[in-house]
């Protein structure tokens, strides 16, 4: 070995060294190439994945766009006929994108996810998945919000196009603003449309117009009032031909049961006519004016169980000057709630009212009334005697509610696809709520119920009806809230909040509630 001394430095050499590569050096070299090979692979991996998953998408996003469009074809045949479907092979021949999947090669799934808003209103994801040999599976969605708009029409506009905002499964419902009445009106029935918000009462003024919250903290204020009798139900519309806004009102009267206000102008409600029913036998005992529905240019309108008839229809195309059609069908019960519908059977657009009754072995019934003919067309008789209270029909369910039952259920859901079919082999779900149901209202994922169960009047259910058990107490509900003495058939919407009025002789209130 020599030395040599290169400034303040001693260089030692080794002429072993320069012979070649020692074996650290080489280990070295080939990981260092190993790691270059590893990262072109997975470049190259990579760039063939998102290759693949660009074109695999385009013809995924092509699928579930093609899928959106059926329904919007669908829509204007049958909007009821829009349901869930569950992920299916697209293999179409007339497809290319499909001809890999016939050959047993790359396929597509794909599946519709419907959620019924309301019976003007559909939320449509159309998804599509598909997974290419050696990589994770993919999948793209579309969305829209399909509407009925001659269902929107037929109700005067009065129909949610979107469920309310916020949060109601993950806890209770928060007041937006509230009104308390001392001494209690007895407030007998709430309607809300476009931000207003109309209730009857028992005592004077009996029909009272209010502007609704426009933020959190602020209470609906008192826009105008009117009414000298008892009212017991309301339905407000707005007449697409003249752009006025009536209140259809049932007036606790044996002579003049029908009352129609012009509230165009809330600030200044103005009577515009009164009508007496017909087909009541005098003295007509309970046959005040009970319950009114509003329906594609006519006026359906029940009185409790009289001598005569309790069922009535108005035509109201001129909503000034109703006109009674026949007098009447004879129900023998008391009609506690109705809805009123159009839809297509064997291809034929049929006009259903849906009823809720007092009677033992009709608690639950529908007429046919097209063509402003009355017929019943089915009716169910469930086990005990408790009353029905409640109903309502979104997309091919009826939800239905009745009196308390020690030894069953109250809530229930029945598939109407067919409603004269309409019996106790159509029940496809059962809730044990303990209490009285008397007020229904269903839009997305929620069933929102009006109970007698006190502290827990306001009750949010799953609309998932899987869910619940007529055998175990609360299976199915999310949430509930205290709503003391929560009026019969006391609840509404409109958009974000819902409306709420108390049933009390010495205190009664209006609510607005909401979910952040």
């Amino acid at each position: 070995m020599k030395e040599k001394l290169v400034g303040k430095f001693i260089h030692i050499s080794n002429p072993s060294h320069n012979r070649g590569f020692s074996t650290l050096e080489l280990m070295i070299a080939m990981t260092l190439m190993s790691m270059g090979l590893v990262g072109a692979v997975s470049a190259n991996y990579a760039a063939q994945y998102w290759s693949i998953t660009s074109e695999t998408s385009n013809e995924g996003l092509y699928k579930a766009k093609t899928k959106l469009e059926d329904m919007r074809s669908l829509v204007k045949q049958d909007f009821y006929q829009i349901v869930s479907t569950p992920p299916t092979i697209s293999q179409d021949p007339s497809d290319p994108a499909d001809a890999s999947c016939i050959k047993g090669g790359l396929c597509y799934s794909v599946q519709t996810i419907v959620t019924d808003l309301s019976s003007c209103s559909k939320y449509i994801e159309a998804r599509v998945s598909w997974q290419i040999y050696g990589y994770p599976e993919t999948t793209t969605s579309l969305y829209t919000n399909l509407t009925n708009s001659s269902e929107a029409t037929a109700l005067g506009g009065d129909c949610i196009l979107n469920q309310p905002g916020g949060s109601w499964a993950s806890a209770a419902p928060q007041i937006v603003g509230s009104l308390t009445f001392s001494p209690g009106k007895l407030l007998s029935s709430i309607d809300t449309l476009h931000k207003k918000i109309y209730v009857t009462a028992a005592t004077s003024p009996y029909l009272l117009a209010y502007a609704a919250p426009t933020s959190v903290g602020q209470s609906p204020s008192l826009l105008g009032s009117i009414g000298s009798t008892k009212l017991n139900d309301i339905d407000v519309e707005k007449d697409l031909a003249t752009g006025r806004t009536y209140a259809f009102v049932a007036k606790h009267s044996t002579t003049l049961q029908l009352s129609v206000y012009d509230v165009t102008d809330p600030a200044a409600p103005s009577l515009v006519t009164e009508k007496k029913l017909k087909g009541i036998i005098p003295p007509g005992v309970f046959s005040e004016g009970w319950k009114v529905f509003v329906y594609g240019g006519r006026l359906y309108m029940t009185t409790r169980e009289t001598s005569g008839n309790e069922f009535h229809i108005f035509n109201i195309d001129t909503p000034a000057q109703p006109i009674e059609i026949g007098t009447g069908f004879q129900l023998n019960r008391t009609v506690n709630d109705v809805v009123v519908r159009e839809q297509k059977v064997g291809g034929v657009v049929h006009r259903f009212a849906f009823l809720a009754a007092d009677a033992d072995t009709s608690e639950l019934s529908i007429l046919d009334v097209t063509g402003d003919s009355i017929t019943e067309v089915a009716s169910v008789d469930l086990p005990g005697n408790q009353d029905g209270l409640s109903i309502f029909v979104l997309g091919r369910q009826l939800y239905f509610g009745r009196q308390s039952n020690v030894s069953g259920p109250e809530l229930y859901t029945f598939d109407v696809s067919n409603p004269s079919s309409l019996s106790l082999a159509s029940m496809i779900g059962q809730g044990e709520v303990g209490a009285d149901v008397h007020t229904i209202k269903v839009t997305g994922p929620h069933t929102f119920v009006g109970t007698s169960k006190s502290g827990q009047e306001f009750q949010v259910w799953s609309a998932d009806y899987s869910t619940w058990d007529g055998g175990v107490l609360n299976a199915g509900r999310m949430q509930s809230h205290s709503f003391s003495n929560l009026a019969p058939l006391g609840i509404d919407i409109d958009g974000d909040w819902i409306y709420g009025i108390s049933q009390n002789a010495g205190s009664d209130s209006l609510q607005v509630l909401y979910r952040p």
